[in-house]
């Protein structure tokens, strides 16, 4: 097994309806971390933290798995960089008002394939912000949301080639903008592959592929009424929006 260093850093208020922090910095290979926050108001983040003010955990390393459960209102979890191959991330959260904000390598400097990224959130009024990759390197990522709330907001960016995305929303005035980039060959298995499950109202969905000479696929099955959904498929790779 190769060295690896790990810092993290547990700190917890002793006032009266406290929050608790953790300050998390990971380099190195083969690193399981496991962390589960139970309460309101908790941050996880990076070590150059200050109390009260949160900056971005990194995550560095090839073969990392990462689970990460947090239970209760007004959590936070920031991440600056997931860096390296064969990451395999789980994440659930069950409460309101939550932020989830992951960045994936979109520097492109790092190689970030057989990335597999499950969400799991049960809970009203969360934001989520996912931006994964840039110049196609998330090969092969596999990721899938289980939503189950009412007026949660999701945005995520994925650059990828053969990737697959799966988006099961159980609920109603959600709101999911998804973007998908990236270039890799002409074929079938060369290609971005979305399915949105949808059962509720009221929701607004914008969802944009456009992989540059790529086979993106797209699949939605919708169940409810006054729902919103705006698709755009390009593969000359142009910018284009709902």
């Amino acid at each position: 097994m190769k060295n690896k260093l790990i810092t993290i850093i547990f700190l917890v208020s002793i006032y009266i309806n406290a929050d608790n922090e953790i300050y998390v910095q990971q380099t190195g290979s083969n690193a399981s971390i496991d962390i589960e926050q139970l309460g309101s108001n908790n941050l996880i983040g990076g070590t150059e933290a200050v109390f009260g003010t949160m900056t971005s955990a990194i995550l560095n390393g090839s073969t990392m798995t990462f689970d990460l459960n947090q239970i209760g209102t007004s959590n936070k979890f920031i991440t600056g960089g997931i860096l390296g191959s064969n990451f395999t991330g789980t994440f659930d959260f069950i409460g309101d008002s939550n932020v989830f904000d992951i960045d994936f390598d979109t520097t492109g400097l790092n190689v970030s394939d057989y990335a597999n990224l499950n969400v799991d959130v049960t809970g009203s009024s969360n934001e989520f912000t996912l931006d994964i990759a840039n110049s196609a390197e998330a090969d092969y990522l596999d990721l899938d949301w289980i939503i189950l709330g009412d007026s949660n907001v999701f945005d995520f960016d994925i650059n990828y080639a053969n990737a697959t995305s799966y988006v099961d929303v159980n609920g109603s005035t959600n709101s999911i903008t998804f973007a998908g980039s990236g270039y890799s060959g002409l074929t079938a298995a060369d290609s971005g592959y979305f399915y949105l499950d949808l059962d509720g109202s009221s929701n607004t969905f914008n969802i944009t592929q456009a992989s540059t000479l790529a086979q993106d696929w797209l699949k939605i099955t919708s169940n409810g009424s006054n729902n919103n959904i705006c698709i755009i498929q390009n593969d000359g790779g142009v910018a284009t929006s709902c």
